[in-house]
């Protein structure tokens, strides 16, 4: 009996449950790729996608080949349709779970001899297994196809292939206008740990009242019984919870009281019960979750924190990857997470980041800076204490990130093991990259070995906000005359400004050479795939931009730390000029991004506004002003007149001047050129 069945551009995908729209979606996707792999035609057949009538408790699908007419996916959930056709997609005609983000098209072919039928939903140790699309600043507003939803179209499907089922599909406003077209793909919806129950913020609706539970009750209550009847009938994991109305402790914004730890934890517990009551009654099957994030953790250590029984902890990282409570601001505790002691039967999960936003030493626009092992010694701790139930992970902006987000749904599965840099570095290179691939394996490697490390502790390391973030706060007390660089304990101590100065100068300075080594390494393996297009702009936006924006930054910092040095010892021109070369390396980074040679991502990072390049420069540039102001003389033309005019026009003075001023930047370029001839 003959048991192939051909895929040409002649096969259809269709189900007779199209009203669905999860099967409707599945069909869309299955046909889009036969679509753009297969060229030739063959006889006319079909893939049915069949939606079993039955208790609909697992996603699972199974393939049956009915003649080389027909293929049916089978499952008993829309869910499992999908997951069904996405391996298909995957497995026979070979396209790759990241292929939107990467660039990555598949190989075409004539058609496709289909023989093997056995595709399965792989084992997964997690149940709920998802991303938090969260800082989503370059998503926000960008588009692709000339759209923005085609392209949040394609994050829940990068998701779906790589076996998630759940999403916070944005931020605050983001993710309340695309909870309905995640849900459509066949994910669960779930929420920010700031919006209990998906609800708007007490702030947006009630501006001119003060967030408080105690004086408003009623109206928060109101806030979130509106959000219930919105879900309700819908795929939603509930989050139950308290917090302030900016991503932060509700008793930080009541300045009028000391709240104990008693105190919180009461409100705290009130809401909860009460918020679960709610859910309940609309849904009594109801998957709840809280998130233990933060100030949570200390309450919870202390005992005083009463959860439902049935309700998933969700745990978080520090941000950095390490299972601790985060930083935030200068208090650092480090509670630990994977040492508390469940109840009996209490289900837990974690809240994982990838990308993290902290404006101290987080990453936006670029790499993690802890190291693939690194998070795959976290994970593989989390199981052990399994607290792995449900797995959320910050994907930031997705794009910069692949190579850990990979990584964390190989955890998702059953058969997941601890792995090296090494082995997972080389995994990524090989599925992404022809050519090249030592080289580029290379610069993954040293990309870790040369992050800056600010503590003692080995995820106290620096990803792309920390050098902006410090150029712009030395230029705040710089300009301001301040005898300390303020909120920089967690980095510095309590120490006075030229002591904070020295200490990050050396910081830096360890290993800047590193990172200018990296660049240059970078720029031959461009060089070398400047032919080979695809992978060339594949290379420069996974790994290039990262150690560009690193290494750019890094030395625009040390530049400034120099000029700040410079006050006390040298004349202020010196001061100016160094201060322009920080301002050259922040240009030189801005061009490069500028210079993205993918066609489709080439303008994806102009809506930077937390690492924030832009602003960075035009603070230096306000910096090299003042500098000019105070140093240049009364009349802004005493450095002009001594270090480019020839000597005998300088001296004349029968005209006051014959030409405009030339502006600080042009200024600063031709004097450093005479400074170059006086050494030479």
């Amino acid at each position: 009996m003959e048991t192939t069945f051909f895929i040409s551009k002649n096969t259809s995908v269709t189900s007779k449950q199209l009203e669905n729209e999860v099967i409707g979606h599945a069909c869309e996707i299955l046909q889009r790729d036969i679509l753009t792999v297969v060229t030739d035609t063959r006889k006319a057949n079909k893939i049915e996608l069949v939606l079993l009538d039955e208790k609909n408790e697992t996603d699972a699908f199974h393939i049956l080949f009915v003649s080389p007419d027909k293929v049916k996916v089978c499952a008993e959930t829309p869910l499992g349709l999908m997951y069904g056709v996405l391996e298909i997609s995957h497995k026979i005609l070979g396209v790759q779970p990241f292929w939107y983000f990467m660039e990555i098209p598949p190989i075409k072919k004539p058609f496709i001899e289909w023989t093997g039928f056995d595709l399965t939903l792989p084992d997964f140790a997690t149940d709920y297994r998802g991303w938090f699309v969260n800082d989503e600043l370059l998503l926000d507003q960008w588009e692709d196809n000339g759209s923005n939803e085609y392209v949040w179209e394609r994050i829940y499907e990068t998701l779906l292939r790589l076996g998630g089922n759940v999403i916070i599909p944005g931020t605050d406003k983001n993710s309340h206008r695309h909870r309905e077209s995640a849900q459509a793909m066949g994910l669960i919806y779930t929420h920010h740990h700031a919006e209990p129950l998906g609800a708007e913020m007490f702030a947006r609706r009630y501006p001119s009242l003060k967030a408080s539970y105690e004086e408003h009750f009623v109206l928060f209550q109101e806030l979130w019984k509106k959000a219930l009847h919105e879900q309700k009938g819908t795929k939603v994991i509930y989050t139950l919870g308290f917090r302030g109305q900016g991503d932060c402790p509700f008793w930080s914004e009541d300045l009028d009281r000391q709240w104990s730890a008693a105190e919180k934890a009461a409100v705290i517990n009130e809401i909860v019960h009460l918020q679960y009551h709610m859910v309940k009654e609309v849904d009594p099957h109801a998957v709840c979750s809280m998130n233990i994030y933060g100030e949570m953790t200390e309450l919870f250590n202390l005992g005083l924190l009463e959860l439902p029984d049935d309700v998933i902890e969700i745990w978080a990282d520090n941000g950095y990857g390490k299972m601790v409570s985060r930083r935030q601001g200068n208090h650092d505790p480090r509670d630990e997470v994977l040492t508390n002691t469940p109840k009996p039967n209490q289900s837990r999960g974690i809240y994982y980041h990838v990308a993290f936003h902290d404006l101290q030493a987080s990453n936006f626009l670029t790499i993690l800076p802890n190291s693939p092992e690194f998070v795959s010694r976290e994970l593989m701790a989390v199981r052990e204490v399994k607290m792995d139930k449900f797995v959320l992970v910050n994907t930031g902006n997705i794009k910069p990130h692949i190579l850990f987000l990979q990584e964390i749904a190989n955890f998702w599965r059953a058969d997941y093991q601890l792995r090296t840099n090494q082995e997972i570095i080389l995994e990524h290179v090989t599925q992404y990259y022809q050519n090249q691939q030592e080289e580029i394996q290379a610069v993954y490697e040293a990309c870790f070995e040369a992050v800056i490390r600010y503590g003692t502790y080995e995820d106290q390391t620096a990803g792309d906000e920390f050098a902006c973030y410090l150029i712009r706060k030395i230029i705040q007390s710089w300009l301001k005359q301040e005898t300390k660089i303020p909120r920089l304990e967690w980095l510095t101590g309590d120490r006075k400004i030229k002591e904070q100065v020295t200490e990050i100068f050396s910081m830096v300075g360890e290993k800047i050479v590193a990172w200018e080594n990296l660049l240059l390494r970078c720029q031959q393996i461009t060089l070398s795939l400047q032919d080979k297009n695809p992978e060339n702009a594949r290379f420069f936006n996974d790994i290039y931009l990262s150690v560009a924006v690193q290494c750019k930054t890094l030395k625009a910092l040390l530049r400034l730390l120099d000029a700040y040095q410079m006050i006390d010892r040298e004349e202020m021109v010196f001061v100016f000029v160094k201060v322009f070369d920080a301002l050259e390396e922040i240009h030189q980074l801005i061009q490069i991004l500028k210079e993205n040679p993918s066609d489709t991502w080439y303008d994806f990072y102009e809506n930077d506004g937390y690492t924030n390049l832009t602003l960075t420069k035009e603070m230096i540039k306000s910096l090299l002003s003042y500098i000019r102001i105070i140093g240049d003389g009364p009349d802004q033309d005493q450095w002009e007149r001594k270090y480019i005019m020839d000597s005998t026009e300088s001296r004349v003075m029968l005209l006051s001047n014959t030409k405009k001023a030339l502006t600080d930047e042009k200024l600063a370029r031709k004097i450093r050129v005479s400074f170059r001839k006086v050494r030479k």
